[in-house]
């Protein structure tokens, strides 16, 4: 193995990694490194088609790098592109979800992919920390970087500031429960909700407040981490107007209703499909709280009761929203959607190759892209994600 070689960093790729090659050609990936950059990289893994390394030394650094202000970064598992200006970071995802397209999904995007963006710190309103008893003590961190080892942590600067401060307190924390992770989440007015009651941290609902809608949740429900963002994101995926506006929309893999409560204000009738009991027990009280009344949520998984669906939806869904988790949506799912044909689906995403199988999927049997916007609902990290729109031809193709 070579022990160092100098090497030109082409571009970032998913992940975070910069890509140069060999002099044989063969791809090499390099984190904590900027397009454009000269650096000497050790060589950690070879395989027949493709390298690792760890860089050693910057030779000619970009202008977009900078010093990381996180004393745990490159350490930490959490972040990737500290080291990039955020400016950098922006195009380099927006650069990721074209490549994605293009070499997945074979999309050839021409169109320009809006970026909405918002603060690169203090915006992240969850977090589930790793913990591990140390003595009389929890240590109390993250993943470090490629192993489930805990780096211990004093604070992380992408939290909102109640959450910030809570590796310290949790530390004094004498270990007296099993608990491996503790997920907690901030609400309107910084209340908490925790999975546990760790150094008496409450584990009731919290309640936020986005536009017209209260959602009430707690910290074992997903919900969007990013505290100033999520409202873009609902407008990206609900729209004002959204055509045609007076008959049945969809909405799947729900959780508590994020984009359910919008949709009941723009169709005459809404159906929220989600599989995770705890979820569903919240979006049905927000339904309540909320006075809506033309809303049911199904607690059932969405391929099941998509295909069970089928004789009763087949050209009567206008407006379908599919919120999948990262893995995309399931084969069930994809191939009963093109049955049934919604006139128009709205794909939220947060993992660009699965958006570039999926839509691929989907032009092949009878869709168009329309659109295509990217939030950066994560900086500082490789994560980013996507709202494609899509509409029904007026022609579909037959599916085998």
């Amino acid at each position: 193995m070579v022990e160092s070689l100098e090497l030109w960093i082409e571009r970032l790729v998913a992940g975070g990694d910069g890509l140069a090659h060999l002099p044989d050609g063969r791809a090499v990936f390099v984190p904590y490194v900027a397009p454009g950059e000269r650096v000497r990289v050790q060589l950690v893994e070879e395989k027949p088609t493709f390298a690792r390394g760890r860089l050693l030394e910057v030779l000619r650094a970009s202008p977009a790098r900078r010093a990381a202000p996180c004393p745990h970064y490159g350490v930490c598992g959490g972040c990737q592109l500290q080291h990039l200006d955020y400016a950098a970071q922006v195009e380099v995802k927006r650069a990721v979800i074209r490549e994605a397209l293009l070499r997945l999904g074979h999309i050839a995007w021409e169109s320009p992919i809006p970026m909405r963006t918002g603060t690169e710190w203090g915006y992240r309103s969850r977090v589930q920390f790793k913990l591990s008893a140390h003595g009389e003590r929890w240590q109390v961190g993250f993943y470090a970087t490629g192993t489930t080892e805990l780096c211990e942590i004093e604070t992380c600067p992408l939290l909102c500031p109640p959450l910030a401060d809570l590796p310290r307190s949790l530390r004094r924390e004498r270990p007296t429960l099993p608990a491996r992770s503790l997920e907690v989440t901030v609400g309107d007015g910084a209340t908490l909700s925790a999975s546990a009651p760790l150094a008496a941290l409450p584990t009731q609902p919290i309640c936020r407040r986005i536009g017209d809608f209260v959602y009430t949740y707690d910290a074992r429900c997903f919900f969007q981490v990013n505290w100033e963002l999520v409202a873009a994101l609902i407008a990206e995926v609900v729209p004002e107007p959204c055509p045609p506006g007076d008959g049945l929309a969809l909405d799947l893999y729900a959780g508590v209703g994020l984009f359910t409560l919008p949709l009941s204000r723009r169709f005459r009738r809404v159906i929220a499909v989600e599989a995770a009991p705890h979820a569903v027990t919240f979006a049905r009280e927000n339904v309540r709280q909320n006075q809506v009344d033309n809303v049911q949520v199904i607690a059932e998984d969405c391929g099941r009761w998509l295909q069970a669906q089928v004789a009763a939806l087949v050209g009567r869904v206008d407006w379908l929203v599919a919120d999948p988790p990262r893995a995309g949506l399931e084969n069930a799912v994809r191939r009963t959607l093109a049955a049934i044909g919604p006139q128009h689906v709205t794909y939220v995403s947060c993992h660009p190759a699965a958006l570039a199988r999926d839509l691929k999927f989907l032009l092949a049997h009878g869709y168009q892209l329309t659109g295509l916007v990217g939030l950066d609902l994560f900086p500082q990290t490789a994560h980013v994600e996507v709202v494609a729109q899509l509409v029904r031809a007026a022609q579909q193709k037959n599916i085998n």
